[in-house]
């Protein structure tokens, strides 16, 4: 086989010589060859150049025309380096966008749900001023037992207290708070919820705990005289409240129905808080 000689290979004295190279013959097949087979022959990387076209990827060129062999295995182990590194700095690029997508949207389920069914039996109070304020009405107590979850970042945590009443937000951020409410009257038989002449209201809200006259949101079921319901719908909330890490909220109704209630099987009040951002 010939190759260039020293003087066009384009390296100061690579380790050619300024004369043709010989290929030694063949090694017989399959006796008689050294273990290991030695090399026919040996030709420095910098002695081979490559002259084809300039090879390139995506407009850009890898290796250039009249490289020698050695420096064109450099340009291509730094091509695919390059684009490794790129690769992973899109890649943190990407997990840090989706962390902060998470923080931002609330996707870590961080969220807390109690239901009351059949609920608790629910007296009727007086109908008047004092009574009529929310914030003054009666704490619902949910029975662990009645907690359907309490997590955050998806890991069951303590937020509820069933003695109190009381909610803890766990992280400061957004939240949605609904409640939905369905009472049977008592006695479908009579007026059901009403009355012949006296109006009277049921309210639920969400609070403060305390004496604090702080309202999220409420809703009130309005009974007019002489109008009678089989039952009552109350479903409501607010949706994207900021709320602080350590605010505490309860839930809280006020029966002035004028007429007392007891848990009726079927029947259910419920209380969800989830962060959304």
């Amino acid at each position: 086989m010939a190759t260039n000689t020293c003087t066009n290979c384009g390296c100061k004295k690579c380790g050619c010589q300024d004369d043709f190279l010989t290929t030694p013959p063949a090694c017989p097949t399959p006796i008689g060859c050294p273990t290991p087979e030695p090399c026919s022959e040996v030709i420095n990387a910098e002695c081979v150049v490559y002259t084809g076209l300039d090879i390139e990827c995506e407009n850009s060129v890898v290796v250039a025309t009249n490289t020698n062999l050695a420096d064109a295995l450099g340009d291509i182990s730094n091509f695919f380096c390059d684009a490794i590194l790129d690769i992973n700095i899109e890649i943190d690029i990407i997990n840090t966008d989706i962390l902060n997508l998470q923080n931002n949207q609330g996707l870590f389920d961080t969220a807390f749900r109690a239901t009351l069914s059949p609920t608790i039996n629910v007296n009727t109070v007086t109908q008047d001023l004092n009574n009529s304020n929310i914030a003054n009405g009666v704490v619902v107590l949910f029975p662990l037992i009645n907690v359907d979850y309490q997590i955050v970042n998806n890991v069951t945590t303590v937020q509820y207290n069933p003695v109190t009443g009381i909610w803890t937000c766990p992280q400061t951020g957004k939240y949605d708070i609904n409640y939905n409410v369905y009472l049977t009257a008592p006695s479908q038989t009579g007026f059901g919820w009403g009355d012949p002449v006296i109006p009277g209201t049921y309210t639920i809200g969400v609070t403060i705990p305390g004496s604090g006259t702080s309202v999220y949101c409420a809703d009130t079921f309005t009974i007019t005289p002489s109008v009678f319901y089989s039952r009552i719908y109350l479903t409501g909330g607010m949706q994207g409240v900021v709320l602080t890490a350590g605010t505490q909220l309860v839930l809280r109704h006020q029966n002035m129905t004028g007429i007392n209630y007891t848990g009726i099987l079927g029947d259910n009040i419920d209380w969800a808080v989830r962060r959304v951002g």
